[in-house]
């Protein structure tokens, strides 16, 4: 502690330092603490407020201290409210998500709540506040990209041979196939690349067999895996309107890394810098402008909006593209155990179904279906993780 009161009598630079430093302590953990909420809090309070973004209360603290932290709670959504860090209007629902990111983060990563053993009943009463006395932005459902209308608007404004446009349309196609969130192929804001934490050209191997090309991602743990495990993610070829095999193999040939630097190199670029969440939104909405569509119903979200529906629309059941999607931890490792067919059935599925859905999936951005185990792909179960150039490919090892 006494390191800490001769460090904040330091120069503004070294002041400066120290809260770097904190931020890059804090957003170490595991997905969670990378979260837009998470993030927002952790700069309030070094640099809005100067304090520590986490508490270490207990069931037996005093009130005025568990009061205290509820105080803090309260300054944030009001701040999230009035400064809008986005740049953008923030809703009283959105506050609430992004307050609820913060109390789960805190008990992951410190074993406490933030706030102790509060109702909270002073927390919700400003939320419900800023909900009735703050104009809320208008309602604006996101819509999913349409397969055909990504490989329209690929096809017209990407050129083939232009090391950029290959590395955009390998990402936007990868993100729409793998149903893939931003955050699992791009940096959020404040991020700087990482290889340990973010893809790289060598988390993706090719094999082919039985005449059909696949590409293996070696994922980071998934939002909501609970794990530290890397575990792969499959994407078959042959698909009529997208195909992501062939994109990740044309990215290879037209934007290529010496063996020796694909480790630290990122696995979709603009130049040297990795992609960013922000990119790929602006990306998706120059695309969808470009044939027609209005920019602002569409955002980085809707290329896995998209591809859910577009799964949904051929057939597929919702627990299997749940589990494709990695929306929930069980689903997610009974994903990686799906045989090969299932695997190349998705992506090519998926690349290969035009819709027309109204509501362009938009059920899928939220919702959270239980997985029913009779829905799951059946046959060959197993088969996946025992082929020898799967496992091969990244040295998996048994369970």
């Amino acid at each position: 502690m006494a390191s800490l009161d001769a460090a904040a009598k330091q120069t503004d630079s070294s002041r400066s330092a120290l809260r770097k430093g904190f931020i890059d302590r804090a957003l170490a953990g595991g997905p969670r603490s990378r979260s837009t909420g998470v993030r927002w809090f952790v700069k309030y309070c070094l640099y809005g407020r100067g304090t520590l973004p986490f508490t270490s209360l207990t069931r037996d603290s005093p009130l005025a201290a568990k009061l205290e932290a509820e105080q803090l709670m309260m300054d944030f959504a009001i701040w999230l409210a009035i400064c809008r860090p986005s740049g953008r209007p923030i809703s009283a629902k959105s506050i609430s998500k992004y307050l609820g990111q913060v109390r789960l983060w805190h008990l992951e990563e410190f074993r406490t709540d933030i706030i102790g053993e509060l109702d909270l009943s002073q927390l919700k009463a400003v939320v419900k506040g800023i909900a009735r006395c703050i104009q809320q932005p208008p309602a604006l459902d996101r819509w999913g990209v349409r397969t055909q209308d990504l490989a329209k608007a690929i096809e017209q404004c990407l050129h083939p041979q232009s090391p950029t446009d290959a590395n955009w349309a390998a990402g936007l196609t990868a993100a729409f196939c793998g149903l893939l969130r931003g955050a699992e192929f791009a940096l959020q804001e404040g991020e700087t690349f990482d290889p340990s934490r973010h893809l790289t050209r060598a988390d993706v191997k090719f094999f082919e067999k039985d005449g059909v090309w696949y590409a293996i991602i070696r994922m980071r743990p998934a939002k909501k895996a609970g794990a530290t495990k890397t575990l792969p993610l499959v994407l078959g070829g042959g698909g009529t309107l997208l195909d992501p095999v062939a994109a990740l193999q044309h990215l290879f040939a037209v934007d290529p890394v010496p063996e020796e630097q694909m480790a630290t190199t990122p696995l979709f670029r603009h130049g040297t810098a990795a992609f960013t969440v922000e990119g790929v939104r602006a990306m998706v909405k120059a695309l969808m402008s470009s044939i027609g569509l209005d920019p602002a119903r569409f955002g980085a979200h809707s290329l896995r909006i998209g591809g859910a529906t577009a799964a949904l629309a051929a057939g597929l059941s919702p627990a299997a593209i749940r589990a494709a999607g990695r929306w929930a931890s069980d689903v997610y490792m009974l994903y990686t155990r799906c045989n090969m067919q299932a695997s190349q059935r998705l992506a090519t599925v998926i690349g290969s179904t035009a819709f027309e859905d109204l509501q362009r999936g938009v059920h899928f951005a939220d919702e959270e279906l239980l997985l029913v185990p009779d829905e799951m792909p059946t046959g060959g179960v197993g088969e996946f993780v025992e082929d020898d150039m799967v496992r091969d490919a990244f040295d998996l090892e048994d369970e």
